[in-house]
């Protein structure tokens, strides 16, 4: 399953703002895209046509991440160390959602229910990756120390570049080991076993360029 991009670029991108806070804590935001269509193919090729663009291709779901770092430093006579990092992430998590169900009958309808909860939980799984990657990046970030708060601040970012590419391939690993349980889906192999010829195409997550943070 393909992603849109390094998380890395977008952990580099990310400003810092050096004041006192409180614990980080995650906020996770469901958003809905309609389909029609009154048989599993038909679901399929609406999601296909209506499902998020993901690193230009289309995707059945997606998961974007919005960080923003909060720091605190401490300067002694000599030296500079981080004394607080926070990493919070905003997630939004985007599923496909029926307009009309009456459209469908019950065993389609049972199926497509079945693969929602399916695609909410691998979004999901993309969240818990993220969230470890930041509980790891705050633990090393406040071991920091420098001559300078400047030189401490620089580091503490370069430990969340360097957590960011080894979360890029943990989300890879989770992909290639969800592919055959996406394949083997009952929704999907339905849609297979109607249209041999519709191209199949992944859940997808990525990581977003997060706003702009300023004192």
């Amino acid at each position: 399953m393909n992603r849109a991009g390094p998380a890395v670029a977008v952990m580099a991108a990310t400003m810092m703002l050096f004041q006192h806070g409180a614990a980080a804590k995650p906020l996770t935001n469901y958003v809905h895209y309609l389909i029609v269509g009154s048989s599993p193919e038909g679901l399929y090729r609406s999601m296909i046509s209506n499902g998020p663009l993901v690193g230009g291709g289309k995707a059945y779901a997606s998961t974007r991440m919005d960080p923003k770092v909060t720091a605190t430093t401490v300067a002694t006579r000599d030296s500079c160390r981080i004394d607080k990092f926070q990493l919070d992430m905003t997630f939004t998590i985007k599923l496909p959602q029926l307009k009309d169900a009456s459209s469908l009958d019950a065993s389609s309808r049972a199926i497509f229910d079945k693969f929602y909860e399916f695609a909410k939980k691998h979004e999901e799984g993309h969240r818990s990756i993220w969230l470890a990657c930041a509980e790891e990046a705050e633990a090393l970030a406040v071991e920091v120390t420098a001559k300078t708060c400047g030189e401490a601040e620089t580091k503490a970012l370069s430990i969340v570049d360097e957590v960011a590419k080894r979360c890029d391939l943990k989300h890879a690993a989770y992909d290639a080991g969800e592919k055959a349980k996406l394949f083997n889906h009952p929704f999907i192999k339905q849609v297979i076993l109607k249209q041999q010829h519709i191209p199949l195409v992944p859940l997808k997550q990525t990581a977003d360029t997060p706003k702009s943070v300023t004192d």
